[in-house]
């Protein structure tokens, strides 16, 4: 038998060709869901960073003002830009001088600003932490505080944060 000489004929070529094609077309559906499957993910982690980022930034916030007095929500802010949301007031006192720090959300991110008690308070001059939606707070009860934060996907995130300091009975609220 003669191995080295075959006769190609049209047929072969066209399998060949169909055979490369094929797996150039699964090659390309296989890349396309792979990148459909990365953004729907890049889009998740964003959203759960958001929310745990917000809800560990104020959990925090409220811990280290754990004492009596020390958090004090405003109904709303006043802002023309942020609507109907909430401020907490975090207050401490530091050499015989009372500060007071305002978290609240304007211009679509949750801001804090820290400045004397007696200083007037502006909206525009807080340092931003985080892009989110919306921020509101409500005092349940002398220790139980409700937060509800809407990030910039629109999802909403409700928590509860409870000051161990302060008893039911006990009201911290202007």
């Amino acid at each position: 038998m003669n191995f080295a000489k075959r006769n190609k004929s049209v047929v072969d070529f066209l399998f060949i060709l169909a055979l490369f094609g094929a797996f150039a077309i699964t090659a390309l559906f296989v890349v396309l869901f792979g990148a459909r499957i990365y953004k729907t993910t890049v889009a998740n982690m964003n959203t759960n960073y958001e929310k745990r980022t917000a809800m560990s930034y104020v959990t925090e916030k409220i811990r280290s003002h754990d004492y009596s007095g020390g958090a004090i929500v405003s109904d709303t802010t006043g802002s023309e830009s942020s609507g109907e949301s909430s401020v907490l007031k975090l207050y401490q006192t530091v050499a015989d001088r009372r500060y007071v720090t305002y978290l609240f959300v304007d211009d679509g991110y949750l801001k804090e600003f820290t400045a004397d008690d007696a200083y007037d308070f502006d909206y525009k001059t807080g340092t931003p932490i985080l892009a989110i939606r919306d921020f509101s707070v409500k005092k349940e009860s002398g220790s139980l505080y409700h937060f509800n934060v809407t990030d910039t996907n629109g999802e909403k995130t409700e928590f509860f944060v409870t000051m161990y300091s302060q008893t039911d009975g006990e009201e911290a609220d202007e």
